[in-house]
């Protein structure tokens, strides 16, 4: 029988998080089950060759940080952040939910990626892709594509195009909707934008989006899940579509979203 794989990944910085991760990994080879600590700026990518397993201690950032290097393999969070909305369990419950993993008792949360394209680089997104001006306090003008036609030709302070997951995250600050998980679709939002009538812009997961800056003084930054990736120029679009992947979370109790909602960011910002 082979031996099942584990990775473990914690928070940057965090003496708790990497002793939870200690333990948590003690647990685990008692369990008769492979563990390797690793820090993920030394890996390219985690798939199935290395990995049947991927435990993420710290919150949604370093749960994000991760997703970005592992291909279709299943991810268990383990809150140690200030939020962890996408994390399923916390240092206290581990251990059990550990076991209802082992028993067979769990389930895998898919979430749809985004792919982003920009010359000849392409970039994976979790939450969400931010172009904005590479001035501060400067505006950007811009096209919108969806399938080569032309929807809206405007100017803001920036746009952001969100995944179904990341509707809870940037775009929901900068007015944005909450999007059910269950549904398929891209989120587009503009930041401050030069229109009083604007909104949000809900498309079809399936559809090709293309992003067109229009000629200033300035170049674009596109951001992709809060790091900046690179300069955007006028005369190149920014191509995004679904990713053909998805990122896999590990739940053993029902994902109740309305509930997390509640919980986890309308609580939080009642605070």
């Amino acid at each position: 029988m082979t031996k099942l794989r584990t990775i473990i990944v914690h928070k940057r910085k965090s003496l708790e998080a990497e002793r939870l991760s200690k333990d948590i990994g003690k647990y685990l080879e008692s369990n008769h089950i492979s563990v390797e600590y690793i820090d993920l700026d030394k890996f390219d990518r985690i798939d199935r060759n290395i990995a049947d397993l991927v435990i993420v201690i710290g919150g949604d950032g370093t749960l994000i940080r991760t997703v970005h290097k592992v291909e279709e393999v299943p991810i268990l969070g383990i809150k140690f952040g200030a939020i962890g909305f996408l994390c399923e369990t916390t240092p206290e419950n581990a251990k059990n939910t550990i076991d209802k993993i082992l028993a067979g008792n769990y389930y895998l949360d898919k979430r749809t990626l985004l792919s982003v394209e920009y010359l000849d680089k392409n970039y994976i997104v979790v939450n969400e892709t931010l172009i904005t001006a590479s001035k501060t306090s400067k505006i950007i003008s811009f096209s919108i594509f969806k399938n080569e036609k032309l929807v809206y030709n405007g100017k803001a302070d920036g746009l952001i195009v969100s995944t179904v997951t990341g509707s809870t995250a940037y775009a929901f600050s900068a007015g944005g909707c909450i999007i059910d998980p269950e549904l398929d679709v891209i989120e587009l939002v503009m930041i401050c934008p030069l229109s009083i009538i604007t909104r949000p812009f809900i498309f079809p997961g399936s559809c090709k989006l293309k992003i067109l800056l229009q000629k200033n003084d300035y170049d674009g930054l596109l951001i992709i899940d809060g790091d900046e990736v690179c300069k955007i120029s006028y005369d190149a679009p920014i191509k995004i579509e679904k990713y053909n992947k998805f990122a896999l979370f590990i739940r053993t109790e029902p994902f109740d979203f309305y509930k997390r909602i509640k919980e986890k960011i309308i609580l939080s910002m009642e605070k």
